[in-house]
């Protein structure tokens, strides 16, 4: 039990990095300012600045996100937490049934292509 939560911790901070991703390997949730552009931001800074290049959009999102009341920042926040609630059991679950052993696989795999490439 508990050197399982050690190696989702483990996980964890190594998904900072290009994380290996495994077959069948949930997904870790979007941020709340990502299922908030995805909804509604994207769209409506488009429709404000229609010949915007991607790199101004998402300059604009972000201020529009800044700009936005708690009140609806809040919306997508608890959004944001059932979705990490749902990714940290479907995550533990994947580990039980199978998942560390895939996961194992797949970093091998990543290294011998890494190997590969640099040899």
């Amino acid at each position: 039990e508990i050197s399982l939560q050690l190696l989702v911790i483990i996980i964890s901070f190594t998904a900072m990095v290009k994380a290996v991703r495994a077959e069948g390997q949930p997904k870790r949730p979007m941020s709340a300012y990502f299922l908030w552009m995805n909804e509604e931001g994207r769209a409506m800074v488009k429709q404000k600045n229609p010949d915007a290049p991607i790199t101004e959009v998402a300059k604009k999102c972000g201020e529009e996100w800044r700009g936005l009341d708690d009140a609806s920042k809040k919306k997508y926040e608890k959004m944001q937490v059932q979705a990490k609630e749902k990714f940290d059991k479907d995550y533990k679950e994947w580990l039980e049934n199978g998942g560390e052993e895939a996961l194992k696989q797949a970093k091998k795999e990543t290294q011998a292509k890494k190997d590969k490439k640099s040899a």
